[in-house]
């Protein structure tokens, strides 16, 4: 490696992990922000004892399909021909879309032959299950489903699903921990208000939670990961003085891949750590693999984790002061500081710019990628919910365009044991759910 790139490098990761304040204070609210006194240590749990938990029964949604004249099955058509990540289309619409009961984000699960989309009714579940059924061909054709559900708006910050324990953050920052049946619903944690949260499973059958907590040191206000593993008391899992306005998680040979994007005003480092699960919670060496420019707070990125090769995180974010893109990082088993990076362009910048990733089909060594990106180059263009691919290389192949009602949101994905693509998302005229196979 050349000096220079040395150089460049080390500055930038002295950067990223010493202790430089956020540029602007987080807003606190009683149960998101916890003082100097409050915030929780390593031998201490941070759980709001006095938020008080709503009685609910998740509702099990039953969706009839709306009377229509059977079509031809639809195919994904390419909205962007001069996109630079152009490429053939090859998917074509199994069922849907599928209208969901409630307007709000999905966490998407496949448990057997089902699918699992939960919806966050104010800190409460709400569930949608469909089969996965086999993919046949000479298959009616799909047509579009309307719900019978109220179709009211939902709280906007997704539920997190792990094994069969579902957590759902509620506008006040507490996150409420429920079974899949919405049995033993309690205040697991409290987080920072409207800031996402990520489950999963750890040690083979253990559950961990992963949230971010504001804390107020001497050098202003940090937003910090954390993590909670069963009833254990949480651990700070971001290092001290980097911080993390956003975290993801991912199961990783029966241990668990934690990524943590840091977006400052100078710029926005991406740290990984591998943490185990025995008797004790144990933490990985904390990994700057990516650092970018100067990231927006509500920049998320996506994490998938392939049965084959490398492990893959999305970053929505300007490479440049001219140009923003998808930074699609390669994270290896264990990290390693300044991972290998390819960048897929978007025609303009986006923030927030959704993104989810989701690894399936092919014996699991396929990435498939749902993203949000402006359709040209102008600043008032539409935005269009794309899909893509990332296979055992690292170049991002699109497979077209998802037909939306106004502008795409909160997208999510997963693969069901069929191979099929299961796509959710929150547009102008609801929630959706879409079921789709891509050879």
């Amino acid at each position: 490696m050349h000096a220079s790139r040395v150089a460049s490098i080390t500055g930038l990761l002295l950067i990223a992990c010493k202790g430089v304040p956020h540029d602007r204070p987080v807003p606190t609210t009683e149960a998101s922000t916890p003082t100097e006194a409050s915030i929780p240590t390593e031998a201490s749990i941070p759980i709001e004892a006095s938020i008080p938990i709503e009685a609910s029964i998740p509702i099990e949604a039953s969706i009839p399909i709306e009377a229509s004249t059977p079509a031809p099955p639809p195919t994904i058509s390419s909205a962007a021909p001069d996109h630079p990540d152009a490429s053939a289309l090859d998917c074509r619409v199994l069922r849907g879309p599928v209208e969901l009961p409630i307007r709000a984000p999905s966490a998407l699960a496949i448990h057997g032959d089902m699918l699992e989309a939960v919806l966050n009714d104010n800190g409460h579940p709400r569930f949608v299950s469909l089969p996965a059924a086999p993919v046949t061909p000479g298959a009616v054709p799909p047509v579009r489903e309307r719900s019978d559900g109220d179709n009211t708006a939902g709280f906007s910050i997704p539920c997190a699903v792990a094994a069969d324990r579902v957590f759902c953050p509620d506008r006040s920052g507490a996150v409420h921990r429920s079974t899949r049946g919405g049995e033993e619903d309690h205040v697991a944690a409290s987080s920072r208000v409207a800031s996402h949260i990520a489950a999963a499973t750890v040690g083979g059958a253990h559950v961990a939670l992963a949230y971010l907590a504001s804390r107020q040191t001497s050098e202003g206000w940090v937003s910090e990961a954390w993590l909670a593993v069963d009833d254990d008391p949480p651990v700070r899992v971001s290092e001290d003085g980097s911080g993390a306005t956003a975290i993801a998680l991912a199961q990783r040979s029966g241990a668990v891949l934690a990524l943590m994007i840091d977006a400052r005003t100078a710029l926005t480092a991406m740290h990984a750590r591998t943490i185990d699960y025995t008797n004790s919670l144990r933490l990985g060496e904390d990994f700057v693999v990516f650092v970018g420019g100067p990231g927006d707070r509500r920049t998320r990125a996506a994490l998938s984790v392939p049965k084959v090769g490398a492990a893959w995180s999305f970053l929505p974010i300007a490479r440049d002061v001219g140009t923003f893109g998808l930074a699609i990082v390669r994270i290896d088993e264990p990290p390693r500081v300044d991972e290998p990076v390819v960048w897929s362009m978007y025609p303009n910048g986006l923030d927030p710019a959704p993104v989810a990733a989701a690894s399936g089909g092919s014996g699991g060594s396929v990435t498939w990628v749902a993203r949000v990106r402006p359709q040209a180059v102008e600043p008032s263009s539409p935005r269009v919910l794309e899909l893509g691919q990332i296979a055992l290389g690292s170049a991002f192949a699109t497979r077209g365009v998802l037909p939306t009602t106004g502008t795409p949101t909160d997208v999510a994905v997963a693969v069901d044991s069929f191979g099929a693509l299961w796509v959710a998302w929150v547009d102008g005229g609801g929630s959706w759910l879409e079921r789709l196979l891509c050879r």
